[in-house]
């Protein structure tokens, strides 16, 4: 199946966001010119800036709402592989619409600018999550896999509405949206393919444009709060969860758009579980001036909290995509440097 040529131009959409910014310095890295969509000219001229010594060429276009129709009609003309990341992720919706709108319409909107204006291009690849995967209904520990897929938060929304809990808002957002993005290649058989990434938690360094904590990401958020004092000794040893470096996230989606056997697959881009009580120990060890809570750092401790929690398998993404993750004290001693870095903390 298609798979996109080295110097292809890409369209990374939601181009300013913390997975995507990544993203497009991956592709660029990679020697493919990117076109990102940006909100604003301002988040534009920050990537411009950001990516200005890269040996391949960043430009941007302005798509203020993605849930406008024809919203991508211009930027998708000219690209030949396309990485659509925009889609809000955020766990304080009131209506369920506020998230599900903007997700499936926007994943909609753009294979549909596709097939009227780019019908020629190779393949789409679509940042979905493993929100579409899990199953809060199965008792931890369980491992899931890329062939399972969330049964539970759609039936909550619909049962619940606007009383749903946030996390199955966004969860279910991210089901509704992946479900139509494979739905539109069995109903339209159109001549491109596409292929989906499944990340946990993505943590790492911040590049995005980010002026105050306030605006971080949600995924980094969290553990600022973790370097700034706002938990304490009383929260530990805290949520824990999977993750991905967010560079090796970044790097799955420029493999899915350039390997032949992505083609109609998903990929769980997942390095593991952790636990808050490595939060505190890693930045501990990076920031030791930091007033952290105190973690325990006895390995059968730390062990049982790992083991305690759901597991995402991404052993596929290493397989096909060949994705060697990195070690969890890279990536989170890499994301306490650049938080110190960005807000002097």
């Amino acid at each position: 199946m298609p798979a996109i040529a080295p110097g292809s131009l890409v369209l990374v959409t939601g181009a300013s966001g913390y997975i995507a910014a990544h993203a497009v310095e991956a592709f660029l890295d990679a020697g493919f010119p990117v076109r990102g969509t940006v909100r604003s000219k301002g988040k534009g001229e920050y990537l411009v800036n950001l990516f200005k010594d890269k040996k391949a060429k960043f430009e941007y276009a302005i798509v203020k709402d993605i849930a406008e129709d024809g919203a991508f009609d211009e930027a998708v003309k000219g690209v030949v592989g396309v990485a659509h990341m925009a889609s809000p992720y955020h766990f304080n919706a009131v209506e369920p619409d506020e998230l599900f709108i903007p997700a499936k319409k926007g994943t909609l909107g753009v294979l549909n600018s596709l097939k009227k204006f780019n019908p020629d291009v190779k393949r789409v690849v679509v940042t979905s999550s493993v929100a579409a995967i899990m199953s809060t209904d199965i008792t931890p520990p369980h491992t899931f896999t890329e062939a399972d897929w969330n049964p539970v938060s759609l039936k909550v929304c619909a049962e619940k509405g606007r009383d749903a809990d946030g996390a199955n808002k966004y969860r279910a957002s991210k089901t509704l949206a992946e479900q139509a993005f494979w739905k539109f290649f069995e109903d339209e058989k159109p001549a491109f393919d596409g292929a989906a990434i499944n990340p946990p938690l993505v943590l790492g360094p911040i590049i995005q444009e980010c002026d105050t904590p306030e605006s971080l990401n949600t995924s980094v958020a969290t553990f600022f709060d973790w370097m700034t004092g706002k938990k304490t000794e009383k929260d530990l040893p805290g949520a824990g969860g999977n993750y991905v470096d967010v560079r090796d996230c970044a790097l799955a989606h420029v493999r899915a758009l350039t390997t032949p056997e992505a083609s109609g697959e998903r990929f769980i881009t997942g390095n593991g579980a952790f636990s808050s009580n490595d939060y505190v120990i890693s930045i501990a060890k990076t920031c030791p001036d930091l007033p952290v809570p105190k973690g325990n750092e006895d390995p059968a401790y730390r062990k049982k909290l790992i083991d305690d929690n759901n597991h995402f398998d991404g052993s596929k993404a290493t397989r096909v995509l060949g994705i060697k993750y990195r070690s969890q004290d890279e990536t989170f001693a890499d994301m306490a440097k650049s938080l110190r870095a960005r807000f002097n903390v």
